[in-house]
Parts: structure tokens; C-alpha cells; sequence
């Protein structure tokens, strides 16, 4: 039997600049191609267990947008259970804008939308579902509240947490902290 993975994260619809480099201050530049696709910290750890045979299922937010129907869209096409995944009317889908350098460095700047109002609320309307997971992971593109209280459920029932730091925040709670068993960190934290 495949093992059962619980994402509470975030939903972004990627924005990809493609460019030769950073533009200085100052400076415009042109772009030499633009794509979009389905992306979010959350969104692409659910996917990546999704395609190893894990049995996912996804906790979070949408907005009330177009890019809400997209975003559910991929998640089913990949076989992620999105029974979790709440809509936020007059607020948008999460979105991301990513610099991407012809060196295959990146950059890339969040606007939080419908991520951010994941609530501990919306995590306890899924706790069988975190209760019945092997494991519960996180990251920080949606509250620090909701995935402290994800992470509570999960270590009172038993289950393995994920976390991965980023992006990077200062002053975790301990109640956050002491339910986390491996912490999966970026290569820059700022």
C-alpha cells in the first residue's frame, strides 16, 4: 500500500520570465520568453509525491479567480485530493513571478493571495485526514498559524512532519517547532 502524504501549503500560478540576466537598477531589459504554469511550494510537494505513487491529498486556498480553476484543475490531473481545498471569495489564487537567468539562476517574488488565508480552522475541518496520513508537510507560503496546528494534529496521531523553512521567518513558535521531525531547508535563507 502507498504511503498516504498530506501537504498544507500554497497554491501559485508560476509566472516565468525568461531572461538573459538581472536588469540593474535603473535599467530596463527585454525578456526573451514568457510561460506560466502551475506552481506553489505547497502545490509542487504535492505533485512531486503525487508522481512517486504517494497517495496526496492537499490542504489550502484558492482565490475566486480563473487561476482557481486552473491550479484544481492540475492538482486532479496529477491525483491529489483537493476535498481541502477551500476558496476565498474576492481574493485571488497565489501567484508567483519567477526571473529566471539564461545561467538557470532564479528569482522569484510571491503574492501571498488566497495562501494567506489558510487558517488553523481549516486544518481542523481536515484533522481525520491529517490523522490518517503517514506524513504531514509544510512549508511557509501560507501561515505559520495553520501549519503549527497541522503539525500538532499530526504528532498527536503519530505521523512524520516535513518542514521546509522558506521562505525564511524569524521568531518560530515553539509550539511550531517541537512537532517538527525534519526540517528540508532551500539554499538561501534570509
Amino acid at each position: 500500500m502507498p504511503n498516504h502524504v498530506v501537504v498544507i501549503g500554497s497554491i501559485n500560478v508560476d509566472s516565468i520570465l525568461h531572461i538573459q540576466r538581472l536588469p540593474q537598477p535603473g535599467e530596463t531589459i527585454k525578456m526573451d520568453t514568457f510561460s506560466q504554469a502551475a506552481g506553489g511550494k505547497g502545490a509542487n510537494q504535492a505533485v512531486a509525491a503525487a508522481r512517486s505513487g504517494a497517495k496526496t491529498s492537499f490542504i489550502g486556498r484558492v482565490g475566486d479567480d480563473a487561476n482557481a480553476a486552473f491550479m484544481r484543475g492540475e492538482l486532479v490531473k496529477n491525483q491529489i485530493d483537493t476535498q481541502y481545498v477551500a476558496t476565498t471569495v474576492g481574493t485571488q489564487t497565489g501567484q508567483a513571478y519567477i526571473l529566471l537567468q539564461a545561467s538557470g539562476q532564479n528569482s522569484i517574488i510571491i503574492q501571498h493571495g488566497a495562501n494567506f488565508e489558510v487558517t488553523p480552522a481549516d486544518v481542523q475541518r481536515a484533522a481525520d485526514l491529517i490523522q490518517s496520513a503517514d506524513f504531514v508537510v509544510a512549508e511557509f507560503e501560507t501561515p505559520v498559524g495553520a501549519t503549527a496546528e497541522a503539525f500538532k494534529i499530526a504528532k498527536a496521531a503519530g505521523k512524520m512532519t516535513i518542514l521546509n523553512p522558506a521562505p525564511a521567518q524569524k521568531d518560530l513558535p515553539a509550539a511550531l517547532l517541537k512537532n517538527v521531525d525534519l526540517i528540508a531547508p532551500n539554499e538561501t535563507r534570509k
